[in-house]
């Protein structure tokens, strides 16, 4: 009787491939929000992302910098894919940020006082969007300017990213 058992069992495996009926077949594809940064050079402002679920939090972060003491731009985002939600500031004591449009997220930091900028690097402003449609989209900077504790402008290269959304 066991034998029999045993015989039938192996003849439906054989029947199934040998697989678990409850197996995923095909490849597995995971749903969400991806962000892929631009890599930043020398003396920048680049963008890095962490994402859970339909939620996107972006870091606005300067790296290879000497004497950054405040800085302006615009943080351009795809408005069609993401809601801008809120902000917190990063290692400067200043900043303000607001959504001027779709899309354009006005950040101003800076310094206060007879001190020295940030040199080597550090978080500007960590933004949170919720995605809100699928598609693909790109982050960029306008009206880019920053400045050192004298006043002088400095030269950076500003680097955005990209966001791949599947909901």
């Amino acid at each position: 009787m066991a034998a029999t058992v045993l015989t039938a069992m192996s003849l439906l495996a054989c029947e199934s491939g040998g697989r678990s009926p409850t197996a995923p077949v095909g490849p597995v594809t995971t749903r969400g929000v991806t962000f892929s940064p631009a890599a930043p050079g020398d003396a920048a402002v680049a963008l890095r992302g962490t994402a859970s679920g339909s939620a996107l939090e972006i870091e606005v972060y300067a790296t290879g910098v000497d004497d950054l003491y405040g800085l302006g731009f615009e943080l351009r985002f795809p408005a069609d894919l993401l809601r801008y939600e809120s902000h917190d500031r990063g290692v400067f004591p200043s900043l303000e940020a607001t959504e001027a449009a779709a899309g354009r997220l006005l950040v101003g930091a800076t310094h206060l006082g007879p001190v020295a900028g940030l040199s080597g690097g550090g978080a500007i402003v960590f933004v949170r969007f919720t995605a809100i449609a699928n598609g693909n989209g790109r982050f960029g900077f306008g009206g880019e300017e920053a400045f050192d504790s004298f006043g002088d402008r400095l030269a950076l290269n500003w680097h955005g990213g990209t966001v791949s959304i599947d909901l």
